[in-house]
């Protein structure tokens, strides 16, 4: 019984003495010794591991947040990085486009150098660059496509206060004038900085003869074509500016449904033909060439430009790729119009019968 009792007391002493053991090491590793190691926890993983392929690890504990976007991970390209660089160019140009024209002439009535009138009206001729160009696709389609869509802006003539314009290119004009007096006073301004130490040109002064160029080659193109004597054209138009039953076919500004009246529009699928696909072929080249000024232009303003569009720090590498693939793009598009009419013959039209010049001539046949 007592040897019970005795195994009994030096059990609960060699317990109490473990306990005592570990509370000196715990303290010990609270005021800076060395810890005892944690068990070791079974990984279950993590829902968002696979985002490491994305290009999220950067070795910190906020790295979601960190290197959310620029970090390669196992992809060559960071796509995820990209899509949120342009996402963020997406916004940044919403918001220049809406708080363009009228909020900056406030600043710019005097012809101040203030960049922000020339920030924000860049901006929104690049947009209409590339409206333009899309629109101007519809020559492919024939002429009735082409006439169509020219016509679609003359019916919207009423909302141009009077003038033989309608709002839109209103807008667009004051936005040309703007950028065009704010750059050039911008030029002037730094005419004395126009050569470095080593002779090399300043950016400034690129985009201001470059700028020139460009201004030069709109005033003659608008000349030629918005103002240009042009032919008549028959066509149907849609009842209510665009047809939609002629979205599957890309017939959008013109219809086939013979209860339409025709009405005569300027035919400047023709004009375009007469002008690039004539004997000597100059305006053509001049047109591809101002084409190339209008690139290098877009290209040196921008790198001037996204600096200021309040994109994130990170994204602005991206943001600047992203502008040249734009401009490239945009520049081939254009090139490919003088192209086309050099290559290839004028189409006749799909309702040739509505043309009185081609009527008559079958007729005559």
């Amino acid at each position: 019984m007592l040897l019970m009792q005795s195994l009994a007391c030096w059990a609960k002493a060699a317990d109490g003495a473990k306990k005592e053991k570990k509370e000196k090491k715990a303290k010990k590793g609270k005021k800076g010794g060395a810890a005892a190691p944690a068990a070791v926890q079974k990984d279950k993983g993590d829902l968002h591991a696979n985002h490491q392929a994305w290009g999220n690890y950067e070795g910190a504990e906020n790295w979601r947040h960190t290197a959310y976007d620029h970090t390669p991970g196992v992809f060559v390209i960071n796509i995820k990085g990209y899509f949120h660089a342009f996402w963020s160019l997406w916004l940044a140009i919403l918001y220049e486009v809406c708080a363009t024209i009228f909020p900056q002439i406030g600043k710019n009535i005097k012809i101040s150098s203030d960049r922000s009138g020339l920030t924000r009206s860049a901006i929104l001729l690049v947009l209409f660059q590339v409206i333009h160009a899309v629109g101007n696709l519809h020559v492919f389609m024939g002429p009735d496509d082409f006439n169509g869509y020219g016509y679609f802006y003359v019916r919207l003539y009423w909302t141009g206060f009077g003038l033989p314009a309608n709002i839109v290119e209103e807008y667009i004009l004051l936005s040309a004038l703007l950028h065009v007096f704010v750059g050039l006073r911008r030029t002037w301004d730094k005419r004395t900085l126009a050569f470095g130490p080593t002779g090399k040109v300043f950016p400034t002064m690129n985009l201001g003869l470059t700028g020139v160029i460009l201004l030069t080659f709109m005033t003659i193109h608008l000349f030629q074509f918005r103002f240009g004597i042009t032919y008549q054209y028959w066509l149907r138009p849609p009842p209510v500016l665009i047809s939609f039953w002629g979205l599957w076919h890309l017939e959008l500004f013109w219809t086939r449904d013979t209860s339409v009246p025709a009405v005569p529009v300027r035919d400047i699928y023709k004009l375009e033909f007469d002008i690039f696909n004539s004997a000597n072929k100059f305006w053509a080249v001049f047109y591809m060439f101002s084409v190339i000024v209008f690139m290098t232009h877009a290209c040196f303003g921008w790198q001037k430009v996204t600096p200021v569009l309040g994109i994130p720090k990170k994204h602005i590498p991206k943001v600047e790729k992203a502008g040249y693939v734009i401009f490239l793009v945009l520049g081939a598009i254009y090139l490919s119009f003088p192209t086309y009419c050099l290559l290839t013959n004028p189409f006749g039209g799909h309702e040739a019968d509505l043309q009185p010049e081609i009527a008559q001539l079958m007729h005559e046949r």
